[in-house]
């Protein structure tokens, strides 16, 4: 849900970004020069003038579209990417600002070349706008990860103590659910849709459909769920076949 409303905003933002975008290059392409020569000054003859009319109304709404854009954005840019990228955002602002309200001296009139280094800033700030529904993303997925390597290594160890311990049945039921766990983490992390309260051999079944599997290891894990399913009713199973779905599940596990 989080992701969808992120994703939501950051597009309304780069939609609002546009208009900001073709507002600035007019007040960019709309402010005349004056020439004004210096001849004991190492600086351009060039001088921005003051803007009116149309060209003045045309800055002062980009000035108010592009506050309200930044600071939204900035929120957004605080709240899920890193201090750097903050930091690169921020300290582009008084950039923007200054090629759209110019009061300098320039050696060149060619108004492309301010554009350019406008849009070139500007692009700088969308992009890293833009990151933050694939970094959430990511972050979500690493946080599922490793919930899910928790809970399965966890499964694991309890499943081998009751083995241990003569506790057959269980130990082979605990490892199966945490083969289960970890196929359902592979489908979340790899888009392999699944039905609810899938088992191990669905899950695997969907994965090598989608490529993630190949038929060897999917003939692995659908024999592992064989001795699980023996486990989960009162078929009589054997402590080998225990401690095949045990071992079988961690090497699997670990090299998936």
């Amino acid at each position: 849900m989080q992701i969808e409303i992120i994703k939501r905003k950051t597009e309304e933002l780069d939609e609002l970004a546009d208009k900001i975008e073709e507002l600035g290059i007019k007040v960019i392409k709309g402010i005349p020069f004056s020439h004004d020569p210096l001849t004991h000054v190492a600086c351009g003859d060039y001088v921005w003038s003051i803007p009116s009319g149309e060209i003045k109304k045309n800055q002062r709404t980009f000035i108010k579209l592009y506050q309200k854009w930044y600071s939204i954005s900035l929120q957004l840019v605080d709240e899920y990417l890193n201090k750097e990228r903050e930091i690169e955002f921020k300290d582009i602002y008084s950039d923007i600002l200054d090629y759209l309200q110019p009061n300098g001296r320039e050696y060149s009139t060619d108004k492309n070349l301010f554009i350019d280094k406008f849009l070139n800033k500007y692009d700088i700030q969308r992009g890293i706008l833009l990151s933050i529904p694939d970094i959430i993303e990511v972050k979500e997925m690493k946080l599922r990860k490793l919930i899910s390597a928790d809970f399965v290594e966890t499964e694991l160890e309890e499943a081998e103590l009751l083995f241990n311990h003569e506790f057959t049945r269980g130990a082979g039921a605990l490892a199966g659910v945490a083969l289960e766990k970890h196929l359902e983490t592979m489908c979340q992390l790899n888009d392999v849709s699944y039905k609810p309260k899938a088992t191990i051999d669905p899950l695997a079944t969907e994965l090598y459909r989608n490529n993630r599997l190949d038929i060897t290891e999917l003939k692995k894990v659908q024999h592992l769920a064989s001795i699980r399913n023996k486990c989960d009713h009162p078929e009589e199973i054997t402590k080998e076949e225990v401690k095949e779905l045990i071992d079988g599940a961690k090497k699997f596990i670990i090299n998936h």
